[in-house]
């Protein structure tokens, strides 16, 4: 990578402020519905991006910041179906502007020690479950992997998880005929949704391992009522919604109308045992709380102190059924040796009755956090390990909790870094500049360049050494869009554009050329203190300085020349005049013969007549004082060339930012 060096001597950092629209905190207005049932903001910069919502934050996430970003994708009756990464004032870092169809379960996973952003997207038309694809999109946003069913069958939108040893965990649905004697009290044959989840090679895309409810689980262990169960309307009897492999090789899986968890053998594929439903396996030490559960999603073994957990999102409620008045986060212990269950903790919002009768999340953080997301409502929180409620969003008024207006399958929180493959993005819009980047992560401020020569000399970051690139103005990012208003006293260049700059001060990518017509003023550009800004360091008007000094120092050494003769003179009067010992001799102070093994040395003592003579005939001529200190520096340590003097001018260290080539 090639790297500039700016100089920027000032930097002008008047009339911007940032484009985003100011979240809204504890707003009642908004939970009535007063702004609207779904508020949302737009971008000048990037007019693609049309469905970012605008949160109400009941305790801000700022609160709980740890540097990892939320991960929503909201659809619904009036949410456009979207996955975005969103910073934790609400700020949008990535919106997806590419239309997938419905969009569940955006997560970060590692694969081959790389991240990538992951989701599905598809049809969910059905209801409750889909047919698709799943997606993973690189650090550059690039489409690396497009996955689907092995063995002819259809993606499901509710699990795609990566294993550690670099396989995924998929789900399915597929219609089954089969015997529902057991339901219906006669023989009957009948439609089912058989659940299904395969392990599959990511490479290969064949299934390393498939498992069938259907096989193990009789349809009389269902909680939900048999419909009609034709094939045109097969009955959903145990309705799948999350796979866990663990390290023994078994997998742990939540089905919603079993009411259950559970524990797979990874080879036979039998159930070694069940937490909660109809064959629950475990006493409960906590008076039914840890065995009964409601259309609970997400589970997932944790391991904390020696001891064994399960966690999961509790429903407490289904389309037909309703436990409680709110979801909650739950998290289990379990004892195998003496099967036992014990209620840990449980998470709520204690200010607000969230019930959510589908979808949710449960994700543990490093920190021991937890986030909860509401999945049928528009909401997301986070809760210390104890269950303490830290922080909460909502990206949908309270008001319409309930009404599947703005779902979300499940929201997380993930670390993430993104260098987009495009260019950021520049308008002007009347007297406004406006600059953002989907997805960059790095970019902390703008450097706004401006020409008023000719577009091409913006062709490249190669060319900010051109002198007709001036007027280098520095711009705090802040929030997703930043907004510069030129002011009518302010000269800007006729065309301009940005360049995206990292906390280092290196290029990340630069923008399109934005032409300002009349705004633009041939007038030198100054600051507020009436300073004009030196852009860059300009290497024209470096080689004729130096031609200068090389003539300045070829003039000095011709008076050089001349001092000399002239010394050489006065001293041939002193020597006729005083004698030779006295005067070419002055160490000689006892009149003994001169030692010349140590002649040398005494004439270099910075101590000697000589030494002061000779050092003050170098500080009095001009062409040798061309070095300062840091030329002084780096002569001793063998940094200068033939031509050091001149050089070293030239390469004083000033006040700069480093610029690479942007990554395109």
């Amino acid at each position: 990578m090639c790297f500039l060096r700016l100089a920027i001597l000032f930097s002008f950092l008047s009339g911007h402020a940032i484009a985003d629209q100011t979240p809204f905190y504890a707003n009642s207005q908004y939970n009535d519905a007063q702004y609207g049932d779904y508020v949302t903001q737009t971008f000048k910069s990037n007019p693609q991006i049309t469905a970012v919502p605008i949160i109400n934050f009941m305790k801000p996430f700022t609160n709980c910041d740890d540097g990892s970003y939320l991960m929503i994708a909201p659809r619904g009756n009036v949410a456009e179906a979207t996955p975005m990464v969103l910073d934790v004032t609400g700020s949008p870092v990535w919106v997806a502007t590419q239309s997938y169809g419905q969009v569940y379960n955006l997560q970060v996973q590692i694969y081959k020690d790389e991240p990538f952003l992951t989701f599905w997207a598809g049809n969910d038309a059905v209801g409750g479950h889909g047919i698709g694809e799943y997606f993973m999109l690189d650090q550059q946003y690039r489409e690396r992997y497009r996955i689907e069913a092995a063995n002819r069958l259809g993606a499901d939108l509710h699990v795609f998880t990566i294993t550690a040893e670099g396989t995924a965990l998929i789900s399915i649905y597929d219609k089954k005929a089969a015997d529902i004697d057991s339901v219906v009290g006669h023989h009957r044959r009948g439609w089912i949704w058989d659940s299904i989840f395969q392990e599959i090679d990511l490479e290969t895309g064949e299934a390393v391992f498939e498992w069938h409810a259907s096989d193990h689980i009789d349809v009389s262990k269902s909680y939900t009522s048999i419909n009609a169960a034709e094939e045109y309307d097969p009955w959903d009897v145990y309705h799948l919604n999350s796979v866990e492999k663990d390290d023994l090789g078994n997998y742990l899986i939540s089905a919603r109308y079993l009411r259950a968890l559970l524990y797979i053998d990874g080879k036979t594929g039998d159930v070694l045992w069940q937490l909660g439903g109809k064959d629950n396996a475990f006493i409960d030490l906590s008076q039914g709380e840890a065995t009964k559960f409601l259309g609970q999603h997400d589970a997932h073994f944790l391991y904390k102190d020696g001891k064994k957990y399960i966690t999961f999102f509790d429903n407490k409620a289904d389309w037909d059924h309703q436990m409680d008045e709110q979801s909650k986060g739950t998290r289990i212990e379990i004892n195998l040796d003496s099967m036992t269950a014990r209620l840990d903790a449980a998470m709520y919002d204690p200010t607000t009755n969230i019930l959510s009768s589908s979808q949710g999340s449960y994700q543990t953080l490093p920190n021991g956090h937890v986030v909860l997301g509401y999945g049928f409502n528009g909401a997301m929180a986070e809760f210390s390990e104890d269950g303490e409620l830290l922080c909460d969003a909502y990206f949908q008024p309270s008001s319409t909790f309930g009404s599947g207006n703005v779902q979300s399958y499940r929201n997380l929180r993930f670390n993430w870094t993104g260098y987009p493959s495009t260019a950021p993005d520049f308008a002007l819009d009347g007297r406004v500049l406006y600059m953002s980047w989907n997805g960059a992560t790095e970019v902390v401020t703008w450097l706004l360049l401006g020409s008023d020569t000719d577009e091409r000399e913006l062709s490249s970051v190669k060319t900010l050494r051109s002198r007709a690139v001036q007027d280098v103005l520095v711009l705090d990012k802040m929030g997703f869009e930043t907004r510069h208003e030129i002011p009518f006293n302010e000269a800007l260049r006729r065309f301009v554009r940005v360049v995206a700059l990292d906390k280092e001060g290196r290029a990340l990518g630069t923008s399109q050329i934005v032409d300002i017509g009349y705004l633009a003023t041939a007038e030198p550009k100054t600051s507020q203190h009436g300073e004009a800004i030196e852009a860059v360091d300009d290497p024209e008007s470096s080689e004729s300085d130096q031609t200068d000094r090389v003539s300045r120092l070829g003039d000095s050494q011709i008076l050089v020349a001349f001092g000399v003769l002239a010394g050489l003179s006065g001293v041939l009067v002193l020597v006729l005049a005083f004698g030779k010992k006295k005067i070419l001799c002055p160490w000689h102070a006892t009149g003994s013969i001169l030692d010349l093994e140590k002649a040398p040395a005494l004439v270099q003592h910075p101590a000697s007549r000589l030494a002061v003579f000779l050092r003050q005939v170098r500080q009095t001529l001009p062409g040798l004082r061309a070095r300062d200190d840091f030329t002084d520096t780096s002569a001793r340590e063998g940094l200068l060339g033939d031509r050091g003097y001149s050089q070293a001018v030239i390469q004083r260290p000033i006040a700069s930012i480093g610029v690479v080539e942007p990554r395109m």
